[in-house]
């Protein structure tokens, strides 16, 4: 009932009518506009994430490689060329 008398006061005022309209058409915007970049924020993050995740699947890849290689009797200064970690990184495996 309260809402039905809102309605009723403020299609009687056509200056209130316009500040309501104005107001709602104000929300919108901003929460259309947050929603935007909102969805472009996380697509940012997804892309960063699957960039992150290859590079360390390639860094998880040289050191099991550069594993295998020690294990193989295979010199560091060639592991370090072929693998392009550094002497100290074959070294702390």
């Amino acid at each position: 009932m309260q809402a039905k008398k809102s309605l009723s006061n403020i299609s009687k005022n056509k200056a209130l009518w316009i500040a309501q309209w104005k107001q709602e058409s104000f929300e919108r915007d901003i929460r259309s506009g947050l929603n935007a970049a909102m969805q472009q924020g996380i697509a940012q993050g997804i892309q960063q994430g699957i960039a992150q995740g290859l590079q360390q699947g390639i860094a998880q890849e040289k050191i099991a490689t550069a594993r295998a290689m020690l294990a193989d009797g295979i010199s560091a200064v060639q592991i370090a060329k072929w693998t392009g970690l550094t002497p100290e990184e074959i070294a702390n495996l």
